[in-house]
């Protein structure tokens, strides 16, 4: 079963997904602001963000910082699969089918209870880069109480401070563009 319409009203949300299977539009720019709250809790987004630039500007500088990030991600996490740790190529495979066929939304975006993003983040930040107005989220039992944290400080302490400002100038530029979305 999937329902989708658009709804601001988190708790409403919280309720709709306690059917399972269910499906719902959100304003990409609303998920994006909701999954950056806390010191940009959701950083990692900004690295797949302008790596599809850097992609676009046949710039390939930007490969190593997100490879870094990838393996170290993985390393940490469990349940992110091993093979995303080295994932340049089926990102790239993704950035071209976005462009040919958009966001689809048979494969929706999975956040937690508290409608933060916790798995979905290339589509995401595809779906901010090619301006797609709406965007599908849906929540499973695997994923709701799963949090994690991508953050500023996550850089930091990871060894990424030499991008930290990028980031951020990142993050300033596109809510600078959200208006449009």
């Amino acid at each position: 079963m999937s329902i989708c319409g658009e709804t601001r009203d988190e708790k409403y949300l919280l309720n709709l997904f306690s059917i399972e299977g269910v499906c719902v539009e959100v304003p990409t720019m609303w998920l994006f602001k909701n999954s950056m709250k806390d010191n940009l809790y959701n950083a990692h987004l900004l690295v797949r963000y302008i790596a599809i630039e850097r992609f676009y500007n046949r710039d390939d500088s930007w490969w190593k910082v997100y490879n870094e990030m990838q393996r170290k991600r993985v390393a940490m996490i469990p349940i992110i699969p091993r093979e995303k740790a080295e994932n340049e190529e089926a990102f790239k495979k993704l950035i071209m089918s976005f462009e040919k066929d958009g966001f689809i939304k048979d494969y929706p975006i999975l956040v937690n209870k508290d409608l933060r993003l916790v798995d979905g983040s290339h589509r995401l930040a595809l779906a901010l880069y090619f301006k797609i107005e709406k965007v599908p989220i849906t929540i499973t039992k695997e994923y709701f109480d799963l949090d994690p944290e991508y953050s500023l400080d996550w850089f930091k302490e990871h060894g990424f401070n030499d991008i930290v400002a990028k980031i951020v100038d990142k993050y300033d530029e596109i809510l600078g563009k959200g208006e449009t979305l």
